[in-house]
């Protein structure tokens, strides 16, 4: 009797492991991150607003190329006046919200972001009529949160705020031109060992990067650890007869750093 008892409680196991196992996942945007971010909105097709590009697998899950653009350019009389954008499965899912200006002239972003498992990426474009639109696509890629620190964790900190800003290209019949703004900073996940240590880092990662050129905004990025190591950001402004473009950045740590580049056209 003993031995029937077994067995049958050994089924019973493997039926409810299985049943488990072939249960859906939770729909993490449906379930949590729209009904904190958007409640109230509605979510439009991104067709004819923005289009997303990512990899569909990803060469490198810490430093995944991420680029959006913009179906129209930034005018008074319409414009994005926000991008949200979104890793669904991260431990910190927002990536950042991107607050854009007019004089950008272009709403086009591209950056590097940290994908921790199989998700969806997705980006809310906020116009200034109030519309909200949503695109998203899926990455395979895995342990972007995880992936090791530098080598040199001391050396890396010692270039930490350490600035560049580039411009690429030559400007558009619409006066823009690309800028590329890189940034030192470690930007720690709470989830890395140190490789010396092999100790867990604290959480030490990018909040705040302000963008002007003549003291005119041109870009405000509010981030998190889903952004890569050292981040850089490409966009479009309008550097009209040249001057100066400058930098605010702050950290979750409380440090801060601002630097001015010339820029000449």
């Amino acid at each position: 009797m003993s031995c029937i008892h077994i067995s049958i409680a050994t089924i019973l196991s493997l039926v409810l492991t299985t049943a488990s196992a072939n249960q859906s996942k939770v729909d993490v945007w449906e379930t949590l991150l729209k009904p904190k971010y958007f409640p109230d909105a509605e979510l439009l097709a991104a067709d004819g607003v923005i289009e997303l590009r990512t990899p569909y697998r990803a060469e490198d899950a810490a430093v995944t190329p991420v680029s959006i653009t913009a179906k129209f350019p930034q005018s008074d009389a319409r414009f994005i006046e926000k991008i949200y954008m979104f890793v669904d499965e991260n431990p910190q899912p927002l990536v950042g919200v991107f607050h854009l200006t007019r004089s950008m002239g272009r709403a086009d972003l591209a950056m590097r972001v940290r994908v921790d498992q199989y998700t969806n990426i997705r980006a809310i474009a906020v116009l200034n009529s109030g519309e909200h639109h949503m695109v998203s696509n899926f990455v395979k890629a895995q342990g972007g949160c995880s992936a090791p620190l530098a080598a040199d964790f001391a050396a890396a900190m010692k270039t930490i705020g350490t600035m560049k800003f580039r411009l690429l290209g030559e400007p558009n019949s619409d006066a823009t031109v690309v800028g590329q703004f890189m940034l030192s900073h470690p930007n720690v996940t709470g989830m890395q060992k140190d490789q010396k240590t092999q100790l867990i880092r604290p959480a030490h990662y990018v909040k705040t990067v302000k963008l002007y050129f003549n003291d005119e905004h041109v870009l405000t990025a509010e981030t998190g650890f889903s952004i890569s190591a050292d981040p850089s950001f490409r966009f479009f402004f309008r550097p009209t007869g040249g001057g100066e473009l400058r930098a605010e950045v702050s950290d979750s740590k409380g440090m801060a750093w601002t630097q001015t580049f010339t820029v000449d056209t």
